[in-house]
């Protein structure tokens, strides 16, 4: 009996290997017929094309990846990425193949965007058919994401928690942000089924919010409204595309980068719009004069709250468990560097260092362990982008501050370009591999 149940546990356990992403990725070749020619390659390529531009990488690294993919695999390919569509032209030297990608940018998935950079160096190794690849990869893609309805929702009250904390809000603040958090997250989970809600979630989210932190600053309840509002929403803000946007000019991508940036200074202006509609219809609340006291907050929970940030980004990137180290030296890397950064440069330019620092970091990371740049790179320039800073500039064009809207958006493309430089620095000095 007893060898009965240790043949049924190692064939369960070979199956689990089998249906799990790293199986799909190491199991056995298949046989060769219809799996290798021109069309079996196009066909890997174009699906790669749609994976990484729904994933949101810029566009210079797509470029990258499908150029040296087709290298590796004899063909000519000219390729012209953009955020939201792809236009390649393959050649094996006898037949052409010109193909149009139409792609809607989604959210990042660093656990899928870890099998696929596997599977990509399976082929680029000629372990694997081009044909054989695209299967495998249909199956990874076809996969429901990890990390969906209620963890997600907790790592938003999480990201939003630590966030308040981070922006030197009370523990009460960071309790109400927590809460404000997850509203915002069941949104984001209601708008997967419904596509109205996710085209006007930022809107939706701030404009909820505002209401319910304008009904907080009337009540009598010692709290920072503007710290819990910024905290809920931050996950909202585009600071990432603005600064992956300017990562794209900078690297004479012109139509990428512009598109990326208008979208990002549009996602601006919707969250701006919900909280100037919340703060009105908070008009209905009668405010209450009372005094704020001075909040200081105890040293464990400052340094604890990069640590649970770089938990809740973990989630919301979708990286795997094994993964979590290098979230958290990401996050803690980001931490540090701009701190030093700061003080040696000013707030601004600090950053500067602070993604110097992550961009090496990553690419050691990538180097030894054979793994994405975006396990590092994308939680610690998370932890750095200026989305608040372009938040409050909008808002204080709504306010009429005109002075004030124009200091702090100059100040937002300043952070967004020492962010930028710092990571092209890096890469410069520290190439990764592989383009992935």
């Amino acid at each position: 009996m007893s060898q009965v149940a240790r043949l049924v546990s190692r064939r369960r356990s070979e199956r689990a290997a089998t249906n799990s992403l790293d199986g799909l990725v190491r199991a056995a070749p298949r046989d060769a017929d219809g799996l290798s020619g021109l069309d079996a390659s196009l066909a890997f390529l174009m699906r790669l094309a749609r994976a990484l531009l729904g994933w949101g990488l810029p566009a210079q690294r797509v470029e990258e990846s499908l150029e040296r993919l087709a290298d590796s695999l004899g063909l000519d390919i000219e390729v012209i990425a953009t955020p939201t569509g792809l236009v390649a032209t393959v050649s094996d030297g006898e037949a052409t193949r010109t193909r149009v990608v139409r792609m809607q940018p989604g959210g990042s998935d660093l656990e899928r965007l870890s099998a696929l950079h596997e599977l990509v160096g399976r082929v680029e190794r000629k372990e694997l058919l081009p044909g054989d690849a695209d299967l495998r990869l249909a199956a990874i893609l076809a996969r429901p994401p990890r990390y969906e309805g209620l963890p997600r929702i907790l790592a938003f009250a999480l990201v939003a928690a630590t966030s308040a904390l981070l922006l030197g809000g009370s523990p009460t603040d960071a309790g109400l942000a927590a809460g404000l958090g997850a509203w915002v997250g069941l949104l984001e989970a209601v708008g997967t089924r419904i596509h109205a809600v996710a085209r006007l979630l930022p809107a939706l989210a701030a404009t909820t919010v505002s209401f319910a932190t304008a009904a907080l600053d009337a009540a009598a309840i010692d709290v920072r409204p503007s710290v819990i509002l910024l905290a809920a929403i931050v996950v909202l803000l585009p600071g990432l595309t603005v600064t992956a946007a300017i990562m794209e000019l900078a690297s004479a991508h012109l139509v990428s980068g512009t598109a990326r940036l208008m979208a990002g200074i549009v996602t601006l202006l919707q969250l701006a719009f919900g909280v100037a509609l919340g703060q009105r219809l908070g008009d209905v609340f009668t405010d209450v004069a009372h005094a704020r006291a001075t909040t200081v907050v105890p040293w464990l929970l400052e340094v604890a709250a990069p640590l649970g940030a770089a938990l809740g980004l973990g989630v919301l990137q979708r990286a795997r468990g094994s993964d979590a180290p290098a979230v958290l030296t990401a996050v803690a890397t980001a931490a540090v560097g701009a701190r030093l950064g700061g003080w040696l440069l000013g707030a601004e330019l600090g950053a500067f260092v602070g993604a110097m620092l992550v961009t090496a970091v990553a690419h050691a990371h990538a180097r030894l362990r054979d793994r994405p740049t975006a396990i590092v790179l994308t939680p610690g320039i998370l932890f750095l982008v200026p989305g608040s800073i372009g938040f409050l500039s909008v808002q204080s064009m709504l306010d009429h501050d005109v002075e004030a809207a124009a200091a702090t958006g100059f100040r937002m493309l300043l952070v967004a370009m020492a962010i930028a430089a710092g990571t092209l620095v890096a890469t410069s000095a520290f190439p990764t591999r592989r383009p992935l």
